[in-house]
């Protein structure tokens, strides 16, 4: 095995070196993008393939021995990059996901547009029709889903308790009770 140049770079990046890490993303930023254009170009922007990246950059360097490495530090971020696009295309598939797509496509119209019913939330005619829909829907009246539409406009971001699940379900009755209230109207 050819030497490593990096090694001593990974090294000093562990003693805490700030600068170490510059140069490792200087050497390995054509590897991120290159692996975004080949596995996940078309699940996740580039910008958000970076900072993923750049994530993974950062526990590869702790996790790599810089004494008896088995591989060039290049190969193993490579690698772990690879398998981090591999299971970011897999999540895509999971029982989750097709929940989401069904809920999405269910209110799409034909042309793909989501929620087309949308409420323009400059007009107060439109926001008091939507004030008058949610009222009349049962689940809007729960002070879990008066906390969450409040979060979800940005009115009340200071009691942020809620979990990512917690958020994700109540997101879910926000829609499902949007979309029925909608169609009641129609």
């Amino acid at each position: 095995m050819r030497t490593d140049r990096l090694v001593a770079v990974v090294r000093a990046a562990q003693n805490g070196h700030e600068l170490a890490y510059n140069v490792l993303i200087k050497h390995l930023r054509g590897a991120m993008y290159d692996v975004h254009r080949r596995k996940i170009s078309s699940r996740i922007t580039a910008d958000d393939w970076y900072s993923d990246g750049l994530a993974i950059l950062i526990n590869c360097v702790n996790k790599f021995d810089t004494v008896k490495p088995r591989a060039k530090f290049s190969t193993y971020f490579i690698t772990a990059l690879s398998n981090h696009a591999t299971d970011l295309v897999r999540s895509y598939y999971t029982a989750k996901s097709d929940f989401e797509k069904t809920i999405i496509s269910e209110n799409s119209d034909d042309s793909g547009n989501l929620f087309n019913l949308g409420t323009d939330t400059y007009n107060p005619e439109q926001l008091c029709v939507l004030r008058d829909m949610l009222s009349t829907t049962e689940i809007a009246k729960t002070p879990e889903f008066k906390q969450t539409v409040r979060q979800l406009l940005g009115i009340d971001n200071e009691n942020l308790e809620f979990t990512t699940r917690r958020f994700e379900q109540m997101q879910y009755r926000f829609k499902k009770a949007m979309h029925t209230a909608i169609s009641k109207s129609s």
